[in-house]
């Protein structure tokens, strides 16, 4: 899907560059230049056949929503069914020997999903960007610093943690250990929205796996959206 839709905007700008290009001839001060007009419709018929092709991949239903899954700090329902669909895709089948939790950003989900069939278009909107999932490695004394950003930034969405008056909880592990793992996005593990304590990383796996491709795969697993509306972060 991504290829097609690259594929298909390199040939309309490259159509609409050359097309559109001022052609000027001096004979008798007469200055002739193309018929935007014209050169639209021809553009128009040229993508017609792409763009319904798009339109029908983008309209097939993966799953269904009973609830709206709406964004809201410091938690929501999509921002913990995002956070868990990628902490339940990528340690399944695993056996974890650190604590492990995930932490996404609230800024990076650009739409809501609403009541009813869930199509391949909404998580497209929901997620438009190619982001790949990392695993990073930190000591642990760096999660002060998770937690003072938390806390300041009004809250993320988080999975298999929660902050409890300013404490953050990573869930399943009783005892203490030297290292934890953040399951994250490569554009926050090198420091977007200002998630500097990603510079104390003693080791990244860089998994190569979209998020959006993620959240696809367990919405079709699921069926139904599960629905988790509770704050994580309290």
């Amino acid at each position: 899907m991504n290829n097609l839709l690259r594929i298909l905007f390199l040939l309309i700008f490259g159509i609409a560059v050359f097309a559109c290009t001022p052609k000027l001839f001096i004979e008798s001060e007469q200055i002739k230049v193309c018929n935007l007009q014209q050169e639209d419709t021809v553009l128009s018929a040229f993508i017609s056949p792409y763009k319904a092709e798009m339109d029908q991949q983008m309209n097939v239903k993966i799953a269904e929503s009973k609830h709206d899954f709406l964004v809201a700090r410091p938690g929501s329902n999509l921002m913990n069914w995002m956070a868990d669909a990628v902490f339940v895709n990528q340690t399944k089948n695993k056996r974890l020997s650190l604590p492990v939790f995930c932490l996404l950003n609230t800024g990076g989900i650009r739409s809501s999903i609403g009541v009813g069939d869930v199509k391949l278009q909404d998580l497209f909107k929901v997620m438009p960007f190619d982001n790949t999932l990392v695993w990073v490695k930190l000591p642990m004394n760096t999660l002060k610093k998770i937690e003072t950003y938390i806390n300041s930034s009004g809250g993320e969405p988080i999975s298999n943690a929660i902050v409890e008056n300013g404490t953050l909880i990573i869930q399943g592990f009783e005892k203490e250990y030297d290292f934890f793992w953040i399951i994250t996005s490569n554009y926050l593990s090198n420091g977007g929205d200002n998630m500097s304590f990603f510079d104390d990383a003693i080791e990244t796996i860089e998994t190569k796996q979209l998020i959006r491709d993620v959240l696809i795969e367990e919405a079709q697993i699921q069926k139904v959206l599960q629905n988790d509306s509770k704050s994580r972060i309290r």
